[in-house]
């Protein structure tokens, strides 16, 4: 049995955990923390393997889930760190993973960096994973069995990243919602894992809350909420233009 623990709003995070978990070949009990509450105390079982995954927030693991690993504690369970990001990079969030995993007494064996489409910007990484990142998380799969089967442990000092990490920061640009298709159904504001969104009139967002994870617009059955504007424009010009050259995964054993 594998545990997975996933922070995955816009579901890129969720969809590579789950490619890896089956590479594994075992059955998974999944925790989702992108959901409020989530229970994690079922995890610590040495005998099992964890999969933690999570997406990369301007190099950083996002506060929300580092928060929400806090109540892990894992008695020594062996643990697998892996970040997604959308092609730019992944700078400090594999490293600060690992440590939040050893902070919680886990035994990290290994840790991975993988691409899935940006979901601020999908035109980068579109389509990502593709067939390409698919054998190269089979590969890392084959890897995480060895290494789980010798017993040895991963000198997280060596994975890559600064310590201390790159300062946090947040994006600038907030889904809204269109009025004329907004139903007012509150999926989004019950999804939302910040709660951001109004439950009462869920056409408004507290920017202040937003972490621009876009949860609310791919969960959205209305395709009502999305991101716009002048800035959002001219930004995700620059940043298609920047990022467009094909990252590859990247892991430490």
């Amino acid at each position: 049995m594998i545990d997975s623990v996933i922070f995955s709003p816009s579901g890129t995070s969720a969809k590579i955990a789950g490619i890896l978990a089956g590479f594994l070949g075992d059955k998974t009990a999944t925790y989702d923390i992108t959901v409020r509450n989530t229970d994690l105390s079922p995890l610590g079982n040495k005998e099992r393997l964890a999969i933690f995954t999570v997406p990369v927030y301007a190099g950083r693991v996002p506060s929300v889930a580092t928060e929400r690993l806090k109540q892990a504690c894992g008695n020594g369970q062996k643990a697998v760190a892996v970040v997604v990001y959308g092609n730019r990079d992944y700078d400090d969030a594999l490293a600060e993973l690992c440590d939040i995993l050893e902070s919680r007494n886990f035994e990290v064996i290994a840790a991975g960096a993988f691409i899935a489409q940006h979901c601020i910007f999908p035109k980068v990484a579109a389509g990502r994973p593709d067939a390409g990142d698919i054998d190269k998380i089979s590969e890392f799969a084959d890897l995480v069995r060895q290494k789980n089967g010798n017993g040895a442990s991963l000198d997280i000092k060596t994975v890559k990243g600064n310590r201390p990490y790159k300062k946090a920061a947040s994006v600038p640009l907030h889904p809204a919602a269109d009025k004329k298709h907004c139903n007012r159904c509150g999926i989004c504001a019950r999804n939302c894992p910040t709660e951001a969104i109004d439950n009462t009139d869920p056409t408004k967002t507290d920017s202040a809350r937003c972490i621009t994870c876009c949860r609310c617009i791919s969960i959205c059955p209305q395709s009502a909420r999305s991101l716009g504007g002048l800035l959002y424009r001219v930004a995700g010009w620059k940043f298609v233009r920047d990022n467009s050259r094909r990252l590859e995964p990247e892991w430490f054993i």
